[in-house]
């Protein structure tokens, strides 16, 4: 295995194939502005599947990345201490699954425990290991959290949910009888009198 103390960029869709050459030579240039402007430079890409860590060992159908690892795609942030990618070639990532400190948030939503499973294809995250999930000001805990991406929904199964609201402003309190600062308060009326003012 050859290991690699540098970042990996892993996409989600092939990237293109070069232009072939017209007159049998070497291909024609790309356009100084095109973002394929070399193979190795960067493809413009749909949804790409970004992937960082300290330490890659990689082989034809999977890398493990290990040290501060993040998966970033489109909405998802995945971080992670341990993840082994699995592709296809050219290099295209079709699930990832890490463990350790896992810690994923997408948008309003956060999940977290000791596993996790990503699906490229589908979006689907699934956590294991005591997860925790919360959404909004919902904290939720159970035995598997599922969370899909471009979706609002969040699943756990045998949860246990709190709900939590947010705070409230403090009101200006007012006591019966309490006077203002400043401000004289009018004494009560006698029966049958008009109050004083």
């Amino acid at each position: 295995m050859i290991e690699f103390l540098v970042m990996a960029f892993f996409v989600a869709q092939p990237m293109p194939a070069a232009a072939a050459p017209t007159d049998g030579g070497t291909p024609p240039a790309a356009d100084a502005g095109s973002a394929s402007a070399s193979p190795l430079g960067p493809v413009d890409l749909k949804e790409p599947v970004q992937i960082t860590a300290d330490l890659i060992e990689g082989g034809k159908s999977q890398a493990t990345l290990t040290g501060n690892v993040k998966v970033t795609h489109r909405t998802l942030v995945l971080k992670c201490d341990r993840m082994t990618a699995y592709f296809t070639q050219p290099r295209v990532v079709t699930r990832v699954v890490c463990t350790g400190g896992v810690n994923a948030v997408d948008g309003d939503r956060m999940a977290r425990g000791e596993r996790a499973e990503y699906d490229v294809a589908s979006g689907v995250l699934v956590v294991t290991g005591s997860p925790e999930a919360r959404q909004g000001t919902t904290y939720m805990r159970g035995t598997k959290v599922r969370l899909t991406l471009g979706s609002e929904r969040l699943d756990v199964e045998n949860a246990v949910i709190i709900f939590e609201s947010p705070p409230a402003s403090p009101a200006p309190s007012k006591r019966k009888g309490a006077s203002t600062p400043g401000r004289a308060t009018p004494a009560p009326a006698e029966p049958g009198k008009a109050p004083a003012r």
